[in-house]
């Protein structure tokens, strides 16, 4: 139970205040997916900056508020199932190499040094392999560094969101939504 209380604390903590304090050592999360469709199909959705709503479940709504979509500068307003919003920066965006980078600006965030990059890769077959990782330091509230637990917990998160996102995404494009 105190685990669980633990995990609990933390995930209120990183909706409901926006970062403060020390921040822990560096993490990362990754997941991929093979999707049935070719890289060209996959990254016309993923592709889309803006678009994180129609395959994302976690995210309700996206504006782009500084700059135009898909263009690196570009900040977009991410409304978050549970109300919570964040601004993110678009870093990288390579339709070539079907290769995008983002970070977060600041709002209710979930960390700090946020570096995420999504990716389509061609499987061969007309089918492609999606790719979602991060690097990132959890964020302290209490001044002290965030326990092996707590970055645990965070990794955990992030990978839950990048796996249940993807297998969403499979499903949008597989069944052309």
């Amino acid at each position: 139970m105190k685990n669980l209380s633990r995990v609990v604390l933390l995930l209120l903590a990183c909706f409901a205040a926006p970062g403060f304090g020390a921040d822990g050592n560096e993490l990362s999360a990754k997941q991929s997916i093979r999707i049935n469709a070719t890289p060209e199909a996959v990254w016309a959705v993923l592709g889309d900056f803006n678009g994180t709503p129609r395959w994302l479940p976690l995210v309700t709504h996206s504006q782009i508020v500084f700059g135009t979509n898909n263009r690196v500068g570009a900040i977009r307003l991410v409304t978050r199932r549970n109300g919570t919003k964040v601004t993110e920066r678009l870093l990288d965006r390579d339709p070539q190499n079907m290769r995008m980078a983002y970070t977060y600006v600041d709002g209710s965030v979930m960390a700090t040094d946020y570096s995420p990059v999504l990716s389509v890769k061609d499987a061969g077959d007309g089918t492609s392999v999606v790719e979602w990782s991060a690097r990132f330091k959890p964020l302290a509230y209490s001044g002290d560094a965030p326990s092996a637990e707590d970055e645990r917990a965070l990794s955990g998160f992030f990978d839950g969101v990048y796996k249940t996102g993807l297998e969403n995404l499979k499903r949008v494009v597989e069944n052309g939504e």
